[in-house]
């Protein structure tokens, strides 16, 4: 699920007082919060399906309900990464492993989802790049790189991984004194059409619009020792949010 909406869910369940699973109980949980903690725990099994079973779903998925500004988003981050080996985090479908290796940079892709990474090797065979852009598969909490070995780490949309303490940890350990971990998170859709206001109507349900996440964002890594800044980016039919965190 969007890191935003996890963010979210914690707002709502610490307001609620109660946890996720007694507010899924009819006897305890109550009124609205409960319906939106429902909502949350269906859109977690979207989310695990899009991203796993229906991986090859993604980038269709993704191209709709941003109305065709899905790459653009994500290539948003570029311009914030340093050094030329990037460790992709959650890489998915593999568009950005493409864009980095066109830029110069040495990717390295990593993923937790066979699904994906299936879909991603394929892009990268069709593009002659199997053997030069490495794909790992694992979880984040313990990635297999040595300690301030990576002068950047990027992630686009990343799902709750990205808030998790131990993960946030294993960024600090891998990163370069100097290096950042640049992530994705949200982005805003401002067109007028029919369309747009469609997509932003789609954005705000699914979180990845959500407007209340930096500051926990911030404070989480800004505990683990890092340097944490939100960036914007504007284009024609929409604002990007950008998340630059620099290891001190």
């Amino acid at each position: 699920m969007p890191a935003p909406f996890l963010i979210l869910e914690e707002i709502a369940t610490e307001w609620m007082g109660t946890s996720f699973d007694a507010a899924r109980n009819p006897s305890t949980g109550s009124g609205c919060f409960r319906d939106l903690l429902i909502m949350l725990s269906l859109l977690r099994l979207f989310f695990r399906l899009l991203y796993h079973e229906f991986a090859f779903t993604y980038d269709w998925v993704s191209w709709f309900v941003s109305m065709g500004q899905w790459r653009s988003w994500q290539r948003a981050a570029l311009p914030y990464l340093r050094g030329r080996r990037v460790l992709e985090v959650a890489d998915g479908t593999g568009d950005m492993l493409l864009d980095m290796a066109a830029l110069g940079f040495e990717p390295i892709g990593f993923d937790l989802s066979p699904q994906m990474g299936r879909v991603a090797r394929r892009k990268l065979r069709a593009h002659h790049l199997a053997t030069r852009i490495p794909l790992t598969r694992g979880q984040a909490q313990a990635l297999p790189f040595a300690s301030a070995s990576l002068p950047a780490i990027l992630s686009t949309f990343p799902t709750e991984f990205i808030v998790a303490p131990a993960v946030i940890a294993e960024f600090y350990r891998v990163v370069q004194p100097g290096g950042v971990v640049v992530f994705v998170p949200s982005a805003q859709i401002t067109g007028l059409n029919f369309a747009d206001r469609f997509a932003h109507w789609l954005f705000r349900v699914t979180g990845q619009s959500a407007s209340d996440w930096f500051e926990p964002f911030r404070q989480r890594y800004a505990q683990a020792g890092f340097a944490v800044r939100l960036e914007t980016v504007t284009l024609p039919r929409s604002v990007v949010a950008v998340v630059v965190a620099e290891k001190k």
